[in-house]
Parts: structure tokens; sequence; C-alpha cells
């Protein structure tokens, strides 16, 4: 029902919140509704929008207090600094409740969650990593990642001690420089290995945080019992494994390897679906956004490219097709972005930060990202 009324009423309203608009409301073509909007509009500065939400504390809050009366916890932008330290995206984020209640203030450079894939479908484990980047020095002239992991309720939370973390269906594989910890789904120690009874050369260390960061050539990856930590021997014919049963280490021919890869994916579903769902209109491209924090395997949102006036716009939809026309704005904006978070719709502009419940488009909370432009 809230979605039939949406498509009626939005098809009323300008995309702007302002004056009526300059074109038709939608008519029916094939049995769809097209939504028209007043294209002009989206050139307008946005009013003054006020600030959503609450807080759980009324003090600044640096760090996770530990709990367990949270409820699940996601991220929320709360600075932009348009840096890439120590924040990743221009933003440092912190945490709230889904209901747009804030636990911690702006700290962290980013916040995920842990997923990985079974064949083609996103999987995700009720974690939250949290993010943080040192400051440049002699010896790490880009800074040092360090990573904490925390249950997603924020009742425990690890010491920001790992170089870096891969998911996979048995848990987590957290990499410190002297040891790798295997961290069942739900937080606890299934082992610990250290990287020296490993016998691995400086070079090859040097490889497995390369693969970590930016998942390289054939390491950095984690298949069934195995996870690829480096090349071995200098080359590109075989690669060095953990076997992660027994924590030792092996060694395969890259062929062999490729040959896990391709096993392990399954078909992934036709895409063709859901653009079938989006109303009549020549669309540049289409892009499908998953929510991080969930593990449906249709995705959150669809974002379509549309031309008007030799202007591209990026439009949005649910994936059954039902249109967010508030959400529309001009292609290549750099600091415009919308996406799936944890069951709502995080839209980031310029100097604000907003999350919208995704079925009714509540706005459940908002802050201003303190961000003074050149």
């Amino acid at each position: 029902m809230r979605r039939g009324i949406v498509i009626l009423l939005t098809a009323l309203l300008l995309l702007s919140g302002c004056a009526a608009q300059t074109e038709p409301p939608g008519e029916e073509q094939d049995g769809k509704l097209t939504v028209y909007t007043d294209w002009s509009k989206l050139d307008e500065r946005n009013k003054l929008m006020p600030s959503i939400g609450s807080r759980w504390y009324d003090e600044y809050t640096g760090q996770l207090i530990l709990r367990d009366d949270y409820g699940p916890l996601i991220p929320y932008a709360g600075l932009r600094l348009m840096d890439n330290w120590p924040a990743i995206t221009g933003c440092l984020y912190g945490l709230m409740t889904t209901d747009g209640v804030v636990v911690t203030d702006a700290v962290y450079s980013s916040v995920t969650s842990p997923i990985y894939y079974m064949g083609w479908k996103q999987l995700s484990h009720p974690l939250l990593a949290l993010y943080t980047r040192t400051p440049p020095d002699a010896a790490h002239i880009y800074g040092r990642d360090s990573w904490a992991i925390a249950a997603r309720d924020g009742s425990w939370c690890t010491e920001f001690c790992y170089r870096g973390f891969r998911a996979g269906k048995d848990g987590l594989l957290l990499f410190e420089d002297d040891q790798i910890t295997h961290m069942s789904p739900t937080g606890e120690t299934i082992n610990v290995w250290q990287i020296a009874e490993l016998k691995l050369t400086e070079e090859e260390i040097n490889e497995v945080f390369i693969g970590l960061i930016w998942r390289e050539g054939y390491f950095g990856g984690w298949l069934g019992d195995y996870f690829s930590l480096c090349n071995a021997n200098g080359s590109f014919e075989e690669v060095i494994l953990l076997h992660i049963p027994t924590g030792q280490k092996e060694i395969m021919t890259i062929s062999d390897w490729n040959a896990l890869v391709e096993t392990s994916y399954a078909s992934q579903p036709d895409m063709e679906d859901f653009a079938a769902n989006l109303p009549p209109g020549d669309y540049n491209g289409i892009t499908y956004l998953w929510d991080s924090f969930s593990d449906d395997d249709i995705p959150a949102l669809i974002s379509a490219t549309q031309d008007k006036a030799d202007v591209s716009y990026d439009l949005f939809f649910l994936s059954d097709g039902t249109p967010l026309p508030e959400l529309t704005r001009r292609s290549w904006i750099w600091y415009y972005s919308v996406g799936p978070v944890g069951g709502l719709i995080e839209v980031l502009d310029m100097n604000t930060a907003s999350y919208y419940d995704r079925e009714t488009m509540d706005c459940v909370f908002r802050t201003y990202l303190g961000y003074d432009a050149d």
C-alpha cells in the first residue's frame, strides 16, 4: 500500500519540495507509470533542513561504550573533511541505532560490515569492522591502518590492533604484524597462528598485507579451507596458502588455484529482471546497490542515469521499481552520494548526512557535516 501511495504522491511533488510541476504528473505506458519531474528545480540550492535524531549520551563520546541494550548499530557520516587522511571517503563516521540515536561521535575513518560471498549471494556476519588511520610518519608515509572488530549490538569490541581482515563463511581472519587470528562469526577466537611459524620472507610478508588492502594478483582471497597469502618463490606460477583447519602453509600452482576460484562462483541472478521493473525511459546506465548490513540477495536500491536537456541525472528506485524521485540529482556531483545501510538510505550532500527509512522515506536522522567550502 505504501509504495502505491508513494508513486502517486511523488508524481505530484517536485523533487526539490518547492513549487508545482511544470510537466504532467504521469501517464500509463504499457501498464507502467512514467514519473515526471520538474528538472529545472534540481539546480536550486536546497533549503536549510532541520537536524533530526537524538543522542544516547549527552557528552562527547569518542569511543564505543559497551552495553547490550543499543540494538543493531550502523554507521553515520558526521564530519566532512575531504581528505584521504584520516577519512577514506571524505567523511568521518560514528555509530547510531537504526532509529537515529547517536552512540558514538564521528571518530572512525570507516565503519563496515564484514561481508563474504556464497556463490553470487552476499552475506554478512553480525559484526562491525571499525577502521582508523594513524597520521603519516617516517616509517609509514601513508599512515597506518588499524582495525577493531565489535559486536553489531555494541556489547563488545576488540582493541584497534589489526592491520587488516578478511571475512569468509567460517568467520574472520584478523592480521597483526606477528600473528593471524581466526575469529568465529560471533566473535570467539578459534585459532591464533604466529606468522613466523609460516616461514615467510620479508618480501612475502609485505605481499600479504598488500593483498589485504588491494587484493592484488592471486593473494588476499579466502576460498573454502584456504586463504591465499602471497606468490611463492617470487614468481607467478605458485601461490602460498594458509590451510585454515590446520594453520599450515601449503603451496599450490596458479592453475589449480584458478580452478578452485572458478568452482566457487555460482551463476548470478538475472539483473534484467530488476531492470524490467523500472518505469519506461532511456537510461544511459543502471547500477545495483546492495546493503552490506543485510543478507538479501536482491539489490536494496537501483540507480539509473538519464539525460535531460543535455544534462545527466541519477534517478533512484527500489528493487521493485518504486521511484524515489526526492533523491534525484545531477550526475557527477562530487559531494552527493546515495547508498543503502542497515535498512536505511544514506544521502550525503555537501554539508548534510541524511538517513531515510527505505520503506516509508521518513528521515530518521540528519546531521550537519561542518564542511566549509573554499
